[in-house]
C-alpha cells in the first residue's frame, strides 16, 4: 500500500490529525494545478479584473497569417455610477452572458449599475458610454477598451481584417463557426472553433455540453442586440461587435450576425451600443 492509500486509510478509520494533513495536500496540489494553467495560457499579473490568465479562454485563433490570438471569457462590462462614468470594469461570467435591457444599458446617465452595450470608444466619449444618437459626438480617433483591463496593455480590440480573417480566411474558416447556436438557453448565439478543430459544433448545448465545448476551445458570441440612445433592441436576435477600426468620422466597422449570416466587415454608425470582445495575443 502507498503513502497515500495509507493516509487515506487513516482518514477513513477517524484519525483527525491524518485528516488535517490530506487536506493540507488537496490545498498545495490545488495550487501547483493554478501555477501549471496560468504558465499554459502565457503568464502575466495584474490588479484588475478579468487581468488574470485564467481570464483568455485555450482556444487559439489565427487573424492574421502570423498571428494567433485567444478570447476574454466573456464580454466587457462596465460598471458606471449613476452619472455615467465607469468606476470598474470586467468580463461577463460566462461567455453567453449578457445584459439585454438588464442592469443600466437603458439608464445610463441617470442610474448606476453595469452596461455591457457600448457606442464606438473615442476621446469624445468615455469608452462609449453614452446615450447620444449624434455620431458627431463619437467622433476622434480609437481608444482601445482593454486599456480599462489589466495593466493596460494585456488585451485588446480586434481590428477589421482580424475580424474578416478569422471568418472569412484562415484555413477552413467557413467550417469553423456556425449561427444560430443556443448555449445555456440563449439562442442565435455564433460559436467559434479554433483553429484546427476537427470535431462537429452542435446546433444547442445544455450546460454540460458547453463546459466540455469550452474545454475544447470554442467561443460564443451572444446575440445581446444593440442600444440606440436609451432604448435596446432585438435582444436574443441580433449581435454586433465593434472591431477597432474607423470608416468615415461618422462610421467604425463591427462584425454583425442575424439568423444564418455573420458580416464581419460591416460599416456602422458609431453611435449605435453594441458588445466588446475583447483578446489577448497568443504567446
Amino acid at each position: 500500500m502507498s503513502a497515500i492509500e495509507d493516509l487515506i486509510a487513516e482518514v477513513s478509520s477517524g484519525n483527525t490529525d491524518a485528516a488535517t494533513a490530506l487536506a493540507a495536500i488537496i490545498q498545495k496540489l490545488e495550487e501547483l494545478k493554478t501555477a501549471i494553467e496560468n504558465i499554459e495560457i502565457g503568464g502575466g499579473s495584474g490588479s484588475g479584473s478579468g487581468d488574470s490568465p485564467e481570464s483568455a479562454l485555450a482556444g487559439k485563433f489565427s487573424v492574421s497569417a502570423s498571428k494567433q490570438v485567444q478570447f476574454s471569457k466573456g464580454n466587457l462590462v462596465a460598471t458606471i455610477d449613476a452619472a455615467g462614468t465607469p468606476t470598474a470594469w470586467k468580463f461577463a461570467a460566462n461567455q453567453y452572458d449578457y445584459l439585454g435591457e438588464g442592469g443600466a444599458n437603458k439608464t445610463i446617465g441617470t442610474a448606476a449599475g453595469d452596461v455591457d452595450l457600448f457606442g464606438w470608444s473615442t476621446v469624445a466619449t468615455t469608452y462609449g458610454i453614452s446615450t447620444s444618437t449624434s455620431n458627431g459626438d463619437y467622433s476622434g480617433d480609437f481608444v482601445d477598451w482593454g486599456n480599462n483591463i489589466g495593466d493596460g496593455s494585456t488585451w485588446r480590440t480586434l481590428s477589421k481584417d482580424e475580424w474578416v480573417y478569422l471568418f472569412e480566411t484562415r484555413t477552413n474558416a467557413s467550417g469553423l463557426y456556425k449561427c444560430e447556436v443556443t448555449v445555456c438557453g440563449k439562442t442565435n448565439c455564433v460559436v467559434i472553433a479554433p483553429d484546427g478543430f476537427t470535431g462537429t459544433i452542435e446546433t444547442s448545448y445544455d450546460a454540460t455540453a458547453w463546459a466540455t465545448a469550452e474545454t475544447a476551445g470554442l467561443v460564443c458570441l451572444p446575440a445581446a442586440g444593440y442600444r440606440h440612445g436609451s432604448n435596446v433592441y432585438y435582444v436574443g436576435d441580433v449581435g454586433y461587435y465593434w472591431s477597432s477600426t474607423a470608416g468615415s468620422s461618422n462610421d467604425a466597422y463591427n462584425v454583425y450576425f442575424i439568423s444564418n449570416d455573420v458580416y464581419p466587415g460591416l460599416s456602422d454608425f458609431r453611435n449605435r451600443g453594441s458588445s466588446v470582445r475583447l483578446i489577448t495575443e497568443s504567446k
